[in-house]
Order: C-alpha cells, then structure tokens, then sequence
C-alpha cells in the first residue's frame, strides 16, 4: 500500500480500537485506579507505528514532515472521543478523511528535501 493510504487505513483501525475501549471504560478506569497502567505499551508501539507512516509519507512525498507522531495521535483521540461510537462511524470516516486532507503537503512547506 502506498504509505499515505496505509496511514488512512491504519486511522481506521484505530477508530475502531478505541471505540471498543470506549465499550471496557469502566474496567479500563478500575485498572488505573488500583495503579495499573493498562495503555503504556499499546500507547507506546500505536506512536512507533504512526511514526514510521508518517515518515514514509513524508519520504513519499504524500504526507507532510511537519506533523510528529504525538501530534497525529491527538487529533486521532480527539476524533475517536467526539465520534468513537458505532453509531457514528461514518461521521469519524469524514473526520479521518478531513484529517488526510489536512495532512497533504502545502507547496513549499512541510516536505522532506
């Protein structure tokens, strides 16, 4: 897959992820709250892989170089958290493909030399 598209596809999975989180939310707080950290590694490898994607877009010259991995992970939260529910799938598709717009780099700025 071309690395902007299997960036596109992989914020997908990652909606669905998170929507099924939503679902073991009250489990998910109890672990915390007794000190388990429930999301440090899963935390930890989604920021490697969202890395890597935007890096090969970036080289692709498809993505952006301006944007990190932390910074793509919110706005994934934020979309996630705003419309993770099933119910509103196809509201999180438009917000994911916004967010792929957003991600095309502007003439001049952003791209890798």
């Amino acid at each position: 897959m071309p690395p902007h598209e299997a960036l596109r596809a992989w914020m997908g999975c990652f909606i669905d992820y998170v929507t099924a989180m939503l679902g073991m939310a009250e489990v998910l707080r109890s672990l915390v709250e007794s000190g388990i950290t429930p999301y440090a590694h899963s935390h930890e490898m989604m920021l490697e892989t969202l890395d890597s994607l935007l890096k090969a877009g970036a080289q692709a010259g498809t993505i952006r170089a301006d944007i990190s991995a932390a910074d793509m992970f919110a706005a994934l939260t934020g979309i996630a958290l705003a419309s993770g529910k099933p119910e509103q799938r196809e509201q999180a598709e438009r917000l994911l493909d916004l967010t792929m717009d957003g991600l095309r780099p502007r003439s001049g700025q952003g791209q890798l030399p």
